[in-house]
């Protein structure tokens, strides 16, 4: 049996990595189609409706602990920015939306081989035991326009297992919100106060998003500019994925 994201007990409870309490929020009278990838493969598209994912990735005690007291205690903050409305996050909202933002990348990422996923046992385990969110990981809200937009994507890891520094980004969409999550691997004589820098593709991202982790400065939302369409959420998801791509380059602090 395969053992717990988080704790390593045995994987006997079915984990929703999209919560029900949103995907109930996009169910339609009629199936849509579904089209997903895998390891940079496309699946075959399938038929719901309503986007549900379930993996078994967690033991009954997390599912059913701190999973679920973090996922009551995200609701009334997300609620909001789904639906699209005018708030301002103080320090203590920014904390819990990332957390489950980092949470949900973690279960996301259990669908990927070992040797793929960025995070690793010790910052699960760290993650259970104090929320602790893995050093040199950035968060960012971006407003999407479409209210019915319901997306979520792992990007290429920007490196691969051999390279001294990998990092790989998720990004989800429910509604008018997108949450991207990117957390980077520097070898361990890296001090922290070392600055490390990634590649990302030009764009107005000054403009698109607001930064929830790690800030303390309040976070007054929507921003002026947001997201539009497929490819709108498209270009954002992929901002950091560069190989490939004859456009011009930026790097970004991290």
């Amino acid at each position: 049996m395969r053992s717990c994201l988080f704790c390593l007990a045995p994987a006997n409870s079915l984990e929703d990595a999209w919560p029900q309490w949103i995907t109930k929020q996009f169910k339609g009278r009629r199936p849509s189609e579904v089209h997903a990838e895998r390891g940079g493969k496309k699946l075959k598209p399938w038929r719901t409706l309503q986007p549900e994912l379930t993996i078994r990735c967690v033991c009954r005690g997390c599912n059913n602990g701190w999973m679920s007291q973090l996922e009551q205690a995200a609701q009334p903050v997300l609620q909001p920015l789904i639906a699209g409305q005018s708030v301002s996050l103080d320090e203590t909202g920014q904390a819990v939306v990332a957390r489950w933002a980092v949470k949900t990348a973690m279960v996301l990422e259990a669908v990927d081989p070992r040797e793929k996923r960025i995070y690793e046992a010790a910052q699960c385990a760290r993650f259970r035991a104090c929320g602790a969110i893995p050093w040199r990981t950035t968060i960012w809200l971006a407003a999407s326009v479409d209210s019915a937009s319901f997306m979520s994507t792992k990007n290429r890891h920007l490196g691969e297992p051999a390279h001294e520094i990998v990092g790989a980004s998720t990004t989800m969409a429910f509604g008018h919100i997108a949450i991207q999550v990117l957390t980077m691997q520097v070898p361990e004589d890296v001090g922290p106060q070392t600055v490390v820098t990634t590649m990302v593709r030009r764009g107005p991202w000054d403009q698109l998003t607001r930064q929830v982790w790690s800030t303390r400065a309040p976070v007054t939302w929507p921003p002026a500019m947001g997201v539009s369409g497929e490819e709108g959420l498209d270009a954002f998801a992929d901002r950091f994925r560069v190989v490939g791509h004859d456009g011009p380059i930026d790097t970004m602090a991290v």
